[in-house]
C-alpha cells in the first residue's frame, strides 16, 4: 500500500481516473480493500449493485471528527464508505443539526452533489476514523453515459434510502420518543449489527447524542430511555458497543403500539 499527500484539484492516481478533492488519499491495488464486489454479471432480477460498475479510486482518508463537506465547501459528488463511519447532518433554522443518518462500510453518500451547484445546508463528518473512496459529479455522468445501469443501479439506492426515510417519517408522526428511539436502535442492528451467541446484535457504540439528533430529541431523555430499556432487558450497552435484543424490543413496540390504540 503506497500513501501519498496532494493539495492539487485535479491529480492522478494508480486506477487511470483524476482525483478533484483535497485530502489524504490512500492508493493501494484493488485486492486490499474490502469492498464487496460481485464476481458475476448481475441478472435482470437481481437488485443491481454500483460497485459492480463504479472504478476503483484514490482512497481518502479522514480522521475522527473531520469534516468531509460542508455548507461552505458541499458534497462534488459521490462518496462510498470503505472503513469507519460517517454521518451526515442537515442544518435547520436555529443552526442546530439534525442527523439525517450514519453511513457505515460499503454505503453511499453525499448525492446531494450530484444536483449541482445549489445550496445544501448539510454536513459530513467522520464518526471515527475513515477510508473513503469518491467520484466527482462529472465522472458519475461520463460512467452513466457509457454504462446506464450504473443510472438505474444509483436510482435503486436512492429508491430504498427514501423508502427508509418513509418509514422514519412514519415514525416521527405515529410514535411517541420512547417508540422513536426503540425503532432506531432495531434499524441500526438491522443494518450494521453483528448476531451474538445470546440472541443479541451487537452495534457499533453511538453516543447518546447522536441518538437524539436522529429521532429529534434532547440528550437527556433519549439517555433516560436507554436506562429504561436496559433495566427492562432489552438491551446492554458500554463504550464499545450495544447489544439489542430485537424479538423482545420488537414486541415492546407492539405492546406499546396496542396501549396508543386503547
Amino acid at each position: 500500500m503506497l500513501r501519498s499527500s496532494f493539495r492539487s484539484t485535479e491529480q492522478p492516481c494508480d486506477f487511470g481516473y483524476t482525483v478533484a478533492f483535497t485530502h489524504t488519499v490512500t492508493l493501494c491495488d484493488a485486492s486490499v480493500l474490502s469492498i464487496k464486489r460481485p464476481n458475476t454479471i448481475p441478472q435482470e432480477t437481481d437488485r443491481l449493485d454500483p460497485l459492480f460498475y463504479l472504478p476503483r479510486k484514490g482512497l481518502l482518508e479522514f480522521k475522527r471528527a473531520q469534516v468531509i463537506f460542508d455548507r461552505g465547501q458541499p458534497s462534488a459528488g459521490l462518496y462510498l464508505v470503505v472503513e469507519g463511519r460517517v454521518k451526515v447532518s442537515s442544518v435547520v433554522d436555529d443552526g442546530s443539526l439534525s442527523l439525517i443518518d450514519i453511513h457505515t462500510v460499503d454505503e453511499f453518500f453525499g448525492e446531494s452533489g450530484l444536483l449541482g451547484p445549489v445550496n445544501r445546508a448539510q454536513t459530513a463528518s467522520a464518526m471515527d476514523d475513515a477510508l473513503l473512496m469518491a467520484w466527482t459529479t462529472a465522472e458519475i455522468e461520463a460512467l452513466i453515459e457509457r454504462q446506464p445501469t450504473l443510472g438505474t443501479a444509483l436510482v435503486q439506492v436512492m429508491v430504498e434510502r427514501c423508502l427508509d426515510f418513509k418509514e422514519r417519517l412514519q415514525s416521527f408522526a405515529l410514535e411517541k420518543t420512547p417508540g422513536r428511539v426503540a425503532r432506531s436502535l432495531l434499524r441500526f442492528a438491522g443494518r450494521v449489527g453483528e448476531p451474538q451467541a445470546d440472541g443479541s446484535v451487537r452495534i457499533p457504540p453511538l453516543t447518546h447524542q447522536a441518538i437524539a439528533e436522529y429521532v429529534g430529541t434532547s440528550r437527556e431523555i433519549v439517555t433516560s430511555q436507554m436506562n429504561f430499556l436496559r433495566q427492562r432487558g432489552y438491551l446492554t450497552y458500554s463504550r464499545k458497543g450495544i447489544n439489542i435484543y430485537p424479538d423482545p424490543l420488537r414486541e415492546y413496540l407492539q405492546g406499546e403500539a396496542r396501549n396508543a390504540e386503547k
